[in-house]
């Protein structure tokens, strides 16, 4: 078992502008060639999208995660590495509002399935310096970037991005003959101008037709060209991409639970909009036997002398408890497209505790063994109250027995692995300040980890 401890709180965090200008100090400095591939538009105070897509070397990766780790007062808190792409989340900076996270994506190669559909040289090489500010940094040229924030969505998913597309129409009617001498090396004459004028033309429909010919031409091209090295990069892509899915460490679950029976769901509320951008996906989960009898347990325990509830059948709670088990243990290995920040509000205290006035009318011993059993979750909260607060919501409730509800419930989540317990006696936003701590210190820790095991020979 591990108690986090906790840093003095820190609530500021770095203004965008002055990250922009560290991060692109920091590149240079490792000798990183980079690009910045769009929505560059309102740097450096603003950033027109979620994150910050960026073109490098493959080789340069490790010295592009060394520049990051050294900009002060931020952290890198989570890091996912596909075929395509290197998302890196980092925290302390501010984009406005709550958000106090960022994510940053560097894309090593321009590819689909492992097939590369637009050469990182040939970008880097074409690529134009932007005056923004006092900063100056580089994009990629008109034609090229065009591409890119075409076919990044189109190959991949079959869609146009609505965003994007009036610019990229605009881009290829005036330089029509340079786009499609760009695409052609790829995709061949008769696939190339076809998308050209699909484009030229408007009509989105007609663009999305254009994926299966684009698909099967860059597939066709490639194998005529070297059939063992394709076949090699096609294998790649598959096999990374089903490890990232099927794993566990794209999944990280954070578990908050409160000592006398309130709904934690609260404290989840507060803390989803600052937990934004710690991860790709930010989720709300629970941990409970069932929501709509939770719910109606909740609605039960606010009344005086309610406490005592109907308990459900004795195989009834079994299977309960039972598809609880398997639940979380499925939830492990379910198919992660990217990292993905789970925070469930528990609704489990009163098997903890033994308790027989839940809803749960199996034997305690086997909700025990079931606990035991559970998959390690990667953080728990509990957000601790005194005895006196117990005896408050339940006057049927003795001194002794609140004391030892108080003990089992510490002594459980301290059997946990990694926890925290907090004082629910302190101001809300305090004890959600020091949730938020907790949170990021575990993503920031488990990722360093991470991050020595994928570049020992780089990082310090």
């Amino acid at each position: 078992m591990k108690e986090i401890v906790l840093p003095p709180l820190q609530s500021q965090v770095m203004p965008f502008s002055d990250f922009l200008a560290a991060l692109f100090l920091a590149l240079k400095a490792e000798g990183v060639r980079f690009c910045v591939l769009r929505n560059y538009e309102g740097f450096p105070e603003s950033n027109a999208g979620n994150d910050i897509d960026f073109l490098i070397f493959q080789s340069d990766l490790p010295r592009v995660i060394r520049a990051i780790q050294g900009i002060d007062g931020t952290r890198i808190v989570g890091y996912t590495e596909r075929p395509y792409v290197v998302m890196v989340f980092l925290e302390g900076v501010s984009q406005g509002g709550s958000n106090r996270a960022l994510e940053l994506d560097f894309d090593p190669r321009l590819a689909w399935k492992g097939l590369v559909y637009l050469a990182t040289d040939s970008v880097l090489k074409a690529a134009i310096p932007r005056q923004a500010g006092g900063l100056t940094f580089l994009v990629p040229s008109s034609v090229h970037e065009a591409i890119i924030s075409l076919l990044s969505s189109l190959l991949m998913f079959g869609r146009v991005k609505e965003k994007y597309f009036p610019k990229v129409q605009r881009t290829f009617a005036a330089n029509r003959d340079d786009t499609i001498a760009a695409l052609t090396p790829q995709f061949g004459l008769k696939a190339a101008t076809g998308l050209v004028d699909a484009v030229i033309g408007g009509a989105q429909q007609e663009v999305k037709d254009c994926m299966r010919p684009l698909r099967t031409s860059l597939a066709l091209r490639n194998l005529r060209r070297g059939p063992i090295r394709a076949t090699t990069a096609i294998a790649r892509h598959y096999a990374r991409e089903f490890a990232i899915r099927y794993s566990t460490k794209t999944l990280e679950t954070v578990c908050i639970m409160d000592s006398a029976g309130f709904d934690s769901a609260a404290t989840v509320e507060d803390l989803m909009p600052i937990l934004k951008s710690v991860a790709s996906q930010v989720k709300k989960g629970s941990l409970r036997l069932q929501q709509t009898e939770a719910r109606e347990s909740l609605k039960e325990k606010s009344s005086p002398g309610s406490r005592t509830l109907t308990p459900n059948g004795f195989f009834a709670s079994i299977a309960r408890v039972t598809l609880l088990l398997c639940t979380e243990w499925i939830r492990q290995f379910k198919g992660n497209r990217n990292l993905t920040l789970r925070i469930c509000e528990c609704d489990v205290r009163d098997l903890v505790i033994g308790s027989r006035k839940s809803r749960y009318g199996g034997p305690m011993s086997f909700a025990r063994l079931a606990f035991k059993m559970f998959p390690s979750l990667d953080l728990w909260i509990l957000l601790d109250r005194s005895a006196i607060e117990l005896q408050s919501r339940d006057e049927e409730l003795s001194s002794a027995e609140a004391v030892r509800q108080v003990e089992q419930l510490r002594s459980f989540v301290e059997s946990t692995g990694r926890f925290i317990i907090l004082d629910a006696s302190q101001p809300a936003e305090t004890v959600q300040e020091r949730a938020y701590a907790a949170i990021v210190n575990m993503l920031s820790e488990r990722t360093n980890t991470q991050l020595k095991k994928r570049f020992n020979r780089f990082l310090p």
